[in-house]
């Protein structure tokens, strides 16, 4: 890193051009020693600063207050970068490193010596009033479980929000980067739990022009990206931390799956069940047939096995899934492939092997109840339960549904201690969900014709699975939460994303699954189910008098042929955009372009930066998904 020295004021400017080697078009920095910040140039643009008026940039903060650099700093610059080493306000020695990094972006690392455990590491960034800020998590708003309440804040625009980074479940997805409007965008490079605040401070006081941004552990790492557009950030970071991984085309046709799969002795309609599998599995095979629906995949829930929770033994339960092998043979003829349940713990008499290996984690929160958490830090844990999928995958077993990965796992305060790797369960907690994808990826054997699809990710987990939203409320809230989600797991490199279609927390509307089936046709993925476990075939139209039984089951059922000929046409329409959505998927696996890109991303005007609504769905295609009832509405 070269550059020339001048005296500015009582510091010193040095102006450094970070090109050297870099991919791309390299970012330019004005470096100000006293106080500590930078200024960030990318085609003779300014696009970000690091300060925070006249104190330095970078700090830490503790039950003390806060703690700055102070005075001039000893600098060294060689061909590996800068590095600065200053004193603190309460008389610590901290160190800052600069440096080009791939894809022309810059790399700050800051440390402080003696930093307590509870101590935050910080920077702040002065930016524009008018930018927004896109990423960092799926949820639209901070809380655990708040698909459950009909929140109606928080939109894609990070502006205005304190964000936890630290993985709650069930929408899941999180990632320590963002981007801005502006064409910049900043990747912590670390799992430790942090607080960014955009455009507030601590004490929800409106700061518009700043960010910032605290996190724990023992050092901050850091890296800003520029581009020439926020789309281009994007591709960048992805390219960074690994692009996705590129499912089999199939993966981009329809999907069906229920929570639960009774094998009851009679099909919906009172039909006796004659067949030799489950009676709900056949009833949707058949009934989808029969309608002329496509369907790639089933995916089988749990309760699927035999012994506690209906997943103790990891062995199909007969009595509820009787001939699976066969069952299974019976749907790869029709070209549906078959995916199961999966959660990262063992129990009954494998938890009791796990222990008496030591592959679980030996700390951990109480449910589910007399459980062993898979320790996926371990080669020989890792190993061992990959062991236990291959008779599944044998049976030809497609894929599996990755759950619970956000649950049930040590956060670090409650339960101290670390993972078989080293690894605290603190600064593990976030990681967990790329341990357990990267464990089940490592058992499929031909990843080529195979696929992993979860409900938890961190960094890296694109580049082994797919993802669907969680458990979003079966109304319209729930729908414009999987709207504003879909955009932000594409912001977080996470292009390929699916919604439970009408809901996870009950039967939807008839106007709710409606408009509900339109978007998920304009979804990478497109998942049915599971609409309080039942097809809209076997339930009676809203409003409508029939008799059901305990199940919801009518037993005189009064079909809403409408709301099937929705499921047919949104259904046959993600099907025939098969391939030119696999052909976007092909695009982000190579480049790290998102399939889904809002709207800010591709016109980085200040019109466009709060728009959620509409989407641009590939190169070609522009979405507006109709999330709440209009004058148009079918009745």
């Amino acid at each position: 890193m070269m550059g020339i020295a001048t005296r500015v004021g009582g510091g010193i400017l040095v102006l450094a051009c970070l090109g050297a080697g870099a991919a791309g078009r390299p970012i330019d920095v004005s470096l100000q020693l006293v106080p500590f910040g930078l200024e960030l140039v990318h085609g003779g643009r300014s696009l970000v600063a690091l300060a925070d008026g006249t104190r330095s940039a970078l700090f830490l903060n503790g039950w003390a207050g806060r703690v700055n650099l102070v005075g001039l700093p000893h600098m060294v610059e060689d061909e590996d970068g800068t590095r600065l080493t200053y004193r603190t306000s309460d008389g610590r020695t901290a160190r800052v490193e600069l440096r080009s990094v791939e894809e022309g972006a810059l790399q700050v690392r800051f440390f402080v010596e003696g930093k307590a455990r509870w101590e935050r590491l910080g920077v702040a960034l002065r930016v524009t009033p008018e930018e927004g800020f896109y990423g960092l998590t799926e949820r639209p708003v901070q809380g655990i479980l708040h698909e459950f309440f009909p929140l109606r804040d928080g939109g894609l625009n990070l502006r205005g929000q304190e964000v936890w980074l630290y993985v709650l479940p069930t929408h899941a997805l999180y990632s320590p980067f963002f981007v801005s409007s502006r064409g910049w965008g900043l990747h912590v490079e670390s799992s430790w739990p942090g607080i960014y605040r955009f455009g507030r401070d601590g004490r929800r006081r409106a700061t518009p022009t700043q960010v910032t941004i605290e996190c724990e552990g023992p050092e901050l790492v850091f890296r800003v990206l520029a581009g020439e557009t926020p789309l281009e950030v994007v591709e960048r970071y992805s390219r960074t931390v690994g692009t996705t991984v590129l499912p089999p085309e199939w993966a981009f046709g329809p999907w069906r799956w229920r929570d639960e799969v009774w094998n009851l002795p009679a099909f919906y309609d009172g039909t006796p069940n004659t067949s030799m599998f489950n009676s709900m599995v056949v009833e949707d095979v058949l009934m989808m047939d029969a309608l002329g629906i496509p369907c790639s995949v089933y995916v089988l829930d749990r309760p699927w096995a035999g012994g506690s929770m209906g997943y103790g033994d990891l062995a199909f339960d007969p009595e509820r899934l009787p001939n699976a092998p066969e069952m299974i043979a019976w749907l790869s003829e029709r070209g549906i492939r078959s995916f199961l349940w999966l959660g990262p713990w063992v129990l009954d008499a494998l938890r009791d092997e796990a222990k008496r290996l030591g592959h679980h984690v030996r700390k951990r929160v109480p449910f589910p109840p007399r459980a062993a958490l898979v320790d996926f830090t371990s080669s020989a844990a890792v190993a061992w339960w990959q062991g236990l999928l291959a008779p599944l995958l044998d049976l030809g077993i497609a894929g599996f549904k990755l759950d619970r990965g956000d649950e049930d796992v040590p956060d670090g305060i409650l339960l101290c201690g670390a993972y078989a790797d080293g690894t605290s369960y603190r600064e593990g907690h976030n990681a967990f969900p790329l341990w357990f994808a990267r464990a089940a990826h490592g058992a499929l054997p031909s990843p080529g014709n195979a696929l992993l699809f979860v409900r938890a990710g961190w960094v890296g987990t694109s580049s082994y699975a797919v993802a669907w939203g969680g458990d979003p409320a079966s109304n319209a809230w729930g729908l414009r939460n999987s709207v504003v989600a879909l955009q932000r797991a594409a912001a977080m490199n996470v292009p390929i994303w699916g919604s439970d279609t009408g809901g996870y927390t009950g039967r939807p509307s008839r106007e709710v699954l409606g408009r509900w089936l339109g978007f998920s046709a304009f979804c990478p993925l497109m998942e049915v189910g599971p609409t309080a476990n039942l097809a809209p075939w076997s339930w009676a139209p809203d409003g409508a008098r029939a008799r059901v039984d305990a199940r919801g089951y009518a037993f005189a059922p009064v079909y809403d042929e409408e709301l099937v000929a929705m499921w047919i046409f949104y259904a046959r329409l993600h099907d025939e955009l098969r391939p030119y959505t696999y052909a976007q998927a092909v695009t982000a696996h190579e480049r790290g372009t998102p399939i889904v890109r809002p709207l800010a991303f591709v016109y980085p005007d200040p019109e466009y930066v709060d728009v959620w609504e509409t989407y641009l769905f590939g190169p070609d295609l522009l979405v507006r998904p109709g999330w709440q009832r209009s004058r148009f509405h079918f009745t």
